[in-house]
């Protein structure tokens, strides 16, 4: 009797930091072989339409119908064993049924709030309930998503991949030539310019969209990089900053975001703000350290910058606590969850 490894579908976006980039490449250290469908290059057709958004918002439902066609004709391909799926909003609830036909489970990580600015359907959250399990980084909203009909909602934290989080790895040196006390990768928002100038002062070094028309934040003294830095290179800024900081997305109020895990693996010391989901990970003042308020995430950011001892305790707690919480740990929840792939753990360790 012939064998092989077992498929995964994985679909999303797989440049620097996307989150199904990661998810494929757990799924490949645990021995599966990863189908993927990247829907950045479905959406711009291979790049042709990459400088022509107003084109492809006008075009989107028949792309949104091309990618789906597509995505269905990899399933048939390549007969996965597992259909993983991060947002992909492209994919109805006809495009998810007529997956689930092939016999594999369909599964969702859903990256954003269905609730929030960013679903990109209307009809989302009966999208959401043709999964066979829907995946949400929000304990607070599992209970919402099963009152709404997503019954198969359940809770799953995000991660973070050693390849481009970890301790060992390249420091960036900065465009501007120098590291910098603390460090704030993100996008700009309001609430977010509003945190970063209680900072003002302080060596702060901020990296994301938005930022370099930031007057505020040029005005505060911080030093604003136009380059926009996603995955390894995010990792580097990490490694050669003392503090990193992490103010949510009001999506993410009371929850935990992405970088709640990529941080502290990096050996710097998470400044964040604080969330009650945030401290059960990393407990305040022994693995990281939290703040309600702008002023109080400037205090925080004084005392730890004036003691040595207690920074290289709380780097130290930090990334000890952060280890188990790898994207291979995630997929090993999510099989066991479905009852799929059962012993490819066992097969990884062989290999490796």
């Amino acid at each position: 009797m012939s064998t092989r490894d077992p498929v995964a579908l994985v679909i999303g976006e797989f440049g620097p930091g996307a989150l199904a980039g990661y998810y494929g490449r757990a799924l490949q250290m645990l021995g599966w072989r990863v189908v993927a469908y990247d829907m950045q290059r479905g959406y711009t057709r291979g790049r042709l339409l990459a400088r022509a958004r107003p084109l492809r918002r006008l075009l989107r439902r028949p792309l949104w119908a091309l990618m789906a066609r597509e995505t269905a004709a990899l399933a048939r391909r390549h007969r996965p064993d597992i259909v993983l799926a991060t947002k992909a909003p492209f994919l109805g609830a006809d495009d998810v049924h007529a997956l689930r036909r092939a016999g594999a489970p369909v599964v969702m990580i859903y990256p954003d709030s269905p609730y929030g600015s960013y679903t990109q359907r209307t009809d989302v959250l009966s999208v959401l309930a043709a999964y066979d399990r829907v995946y949400v980084w929000g304990r607070h909203l599992v209970s919402r998503l099963s009152a709404d009909g997503v019954s198969a909602a359940a809770y799953l934290p995000f991660a973070f991949d050693p390849g481009d989080y970890g301790r060992e790895g390249p420091i960036d040196r900065p465009s501007c030539g120098r590291t910098h006390a603390i460090a704030f990768i993100g996008q700009r928002y309001d609430k977010r310019q509003a945190w970063l100038e209680a900072l003002r002062g302080l060596d702060v070094g901020v990296w994301g969209l938005g930022w370099d028309r930031s007057e505020v934040a040029r005005a505060a003294g911080h030093c604003v990089h136009a380059e926009v830095v996603h995955g390894g290179a995010a990792g580097a800024i990490y490694r050669g900053t003392t503090l990193a900081l992490n103010v949510l997305h009001a999506d993410n109020v009371p929850a935990h975001n992405m970088r709640t895990f990529e941080i502290p693996p990096c050996g710097a010391v998470m400044l964040s703000e604080a969330t009650d989901e945030i401290a059960s990970f990393f407990e305040p003042d022994r693995a990281c350290l939290l703040a309600a308020d702008p002023a109080a995430l400037r205090a925080q950011a004084e005392r730890a910058l004036a003691d040595g001892a207690l920074i290289r305790a709380l780097a130290r707690e930090g990334a000890r606590a952060a280890a188990p919480h790898t994207y291979q740990a995630r997929v090993r929840t999510i099989l066991g969850d479905l009852g799929v792939g059962a012993g490819q753990a066992a097969k990884a360790q062989v290999r490796s």
